[in-house]
């Protein structure tokens, strides 16, 4: 009998049995994108590194002078002795030039009420203006990113502002895709009326790639309880993760779950109360983390976005694994059964959520999934009209806390 538990229930299940890896490897910075910091990044300058002039203008010392003799042009990059400068006095600097000691304020060009080759005369300005003060971005010393995050383009820029150019990061899971059906044929074969492609495979794969991770593609398991029992006997010892689809119902051909069992499975749960994609288990066999997805592609598709994405970030050391929402107003009211849980697809627009054909559409239909942007978790109600909804778009990205589910 299949569990009987929320989606939000599963979700933490998963989350809550996930440790993290603590493998780590040393990366170039110009290879890094994507993975996760193993350690603190500690910040080896002071930013900005000098005291410069955030402008093209004129540098000088505060005071009651309004008319200032031009003593000196300073350029971004110039090496100079350090020099002291009378209230009467100014430099002509340019931006990103580095400030004299006794210089503390910087008026544009522009902003001068007279300018010859010799003197300005300038009107009130405040005092520091248009000054980048040494370590007012970051002090040496002090974090520059923490542990656990994901090493984007900002991210690389920082990094090489710092000159760091290698970092630490987290070794990411091997994972290993199949799928069971003897239905079912690869993509770049011919299939029959009566016979399927392979969808789900390659859609996970594609996913997972996306999001920073690879995966091998194992492909496709005969339905015999005896030959899953010796394939995943070879899978165990060689992947962190497997991923499957299809075979985790009560089919009298479904062997996949027995087979785990076989194999020291220990599963989290077997079924959730959600539409689409009830058929699903999750359980740690040793040192293995299994998702055993469903057959139909939408279902599958879900709930690896849904429930098996967080978990491979928290696996890989990432500490961000929640996924970040919007608010949205919802379009159009649906209708829900209510003794489920509702992963639903639709589409993100200027504040606003539609859902995909009023919500009806089958688990196998992959229109849904090509024409829709974006996915509400609803727990078990109806869903009205102009109610604001929190909307997790797919390309949203991850937050360190856990709120997105519409209760």
């Amino acid at each position: 009998m299949l569990d009987k538990i929320s989606f939000k229930e599963a979700f933490f299940k998963v989350i809550d049995n996930i440790t993290p890896t603590n493998l780590k490897k040393s990366m170039y910075i110009d290879r890094a994108l994507g993975e996760f910091l193993a350690e603190d990044v500690i910040a080896k300058r002071d930013a900005p590194a000098f005291s410069n002039s955030a402008m093209d203008g004129f540098g000088f010392k505060k005071s009651e002078n309004k008319k200032l003799k031009v003593i000196k042009t300073i350029y971004a990059g110039d090496k100079y002795e350090d020099f002291e400068i009378k209230n009467d006095e100014c430099v002509r600097i340019m931006t990103g030039a580095k400030v004299p000691s006794g210089i503390d304020t910087v008026i544009p060009i522009e902003k001068c009420v007279e300018v010859n080759e010799d003197y300005i005369v300038i009107p009130e300005i405040k005092k520091g203006a248009n000054i980048r003060i040494k370590g007012e971005e970051i002090k040496k010393g002090e974090i520059l990113i923490k542990k656990g995050e994901e090493i984007t383009p900002e991210i690389i820029a920082l990094l090489s502002s710092q000159g760091i150019v290698n970092v630490k990061t987290f070794i990411k899971p091997k994972i290993a895709i199949l799928s069971t059906g003897n239905e079912l044929k690869e993509p770049f074969e011919e299939a029959d009326e009566d016979e399927i492609y392979n969808v789900n495979s390659y859609a996970i794969k594609a996913l997972l790639q996306k999001n920073g991770f690879d995966a091998d593609l194992i492909g496709i398991i005969p339905d015999t309880l005896e030959k899953t029992i010796e394939f995943i006997q070879l899978l165990k010892n060689r992947y962190d993760v497997i991923i499957t689809t299809g075979g985790i119902s009560f089919g009298d051909a479904d062997f996949i779950y027995e087979a785990f069992l076989k194999n020291n499975l220990k599963p989290l749960f077997r079924g959730i109360m959600v539409k689409p994609g009830r058929p699903t288990m999750v359980g740690i066999m040793n040192k293995t983390y299994v998702f055993a997805l469903p057959g139909n592609p939408l279902s599958s598709y879900l709930n690896a976005f849904a429930l098996m994405l967080p978990a491979l970030r928290k696996l890989s050391g990432a500490n961000k694994y929640f996924y970040n929402f919007v608010y949205a107003k919802n379009k159009s009211e649906f209708k829900l059964n209510p003794n489920k849980d509702h992963t639903i697809l639709g589409k993100f627009e200027c504040g606003e959520w539609e859902v995909y054909k009023n919500y009806k559409y089958g688990s196998s239909m992959l229109s849904a999934l090509s024409n829709s942007n974006s996915l509400v978790i609803v727990s078990k109600r109806e869903v009205i009209k102009e109610e604001i909804l929190k909307v997790i778009p797919f390309n949203i990205g991850f937050s360190e806390n856990c709120d997105f589910f519409n209760d």
